[in-house]
């Protein structure tokens, strides 16, 4: 999923991630679209550009996993990664959340690992206030952590205006208002027209 907000502050993309544990497909369709959408993604009329890559990116690597979980860095999901801080690095992102918090629990091992991650542009991180993992809103039968991050970034509030609601109308009223405007509008135009 993607999702992209403007405002007086600048642009920020944020893009949803799963990527599939077997494959790099996600991580290829993320750079393709990156290139292929280089200038409207990286530029804006006003304010600062912001894009953010935030889900399951199904991958290990000692930058953000514990670097005692050696068992996790096999020589096939180093490669994996590298993949991964490959595209991250040439879209110019960057490791947003501090290596070595665990956020996945493993469904068979009961061992925590990361496989969430949140890669931010690098003059982002000024506008980052907050990121945590939330394990008390963790879902039944989930074995994922949700992630909270939060950045200060200015929006303009728009005050509700009253709607009117049509179902309320005494119809009646209407048509003997809405004659009474005809007729005020045709005698304006008539005396115009013979001015």
């Amino acid at each position: 999923m993607v999702m992209q907000i403007t405002g007086p502050w600048g642009k920020l993309t944020i893009f949803n991630v799963y990527n599939n544990g077997e494959q790099d497909n996600t991580i290829r369709l993320l750079t393709d679209y990156h290139s292929r959408h280089k200038d409207s993604l990286e530029h804006t009329t006003m304010g600062e550009v912001h894009i953010i890559w935030v889900g399951d990116f199904n991958r290990h690597h000692p930058l953000w996993n514990s670097p005692k979980d050696t068992q996790l860095f096999t020589n096939e999901a180093m490669d994996a990664t590298e993949k991964l801080i490959e595209a991250i690095m040439d879209i110019g992102l960057e490791l947003a959340l501090p290596s070595g918090i665990p956020m996945h629990e493993h469904n068979f091992t009961k061992c925590w690992s990361r496989l969430d991650q949140v890669f931010l542009s690098t003059y982002s991180k000024e506008v980052l206030t907050t990121y945590n993992m939330l394990p008390e809103q963790r879902g039944i039968n989930t074995d994922h952590l949700s992630i909270l991050t939060e950045l200060r970034l200015e929006v303009a509030i728009i005050e509700a205006k009253a709607i009117p609601n049509f179902r309320s109308i005494n119809w009646d009223d209407f048509r003997d208002e809405l004659w009474k405007q005809i007729r005020s509008r045709n005698q304006l135009v008539s005396r115009t027209r013979c001015n």
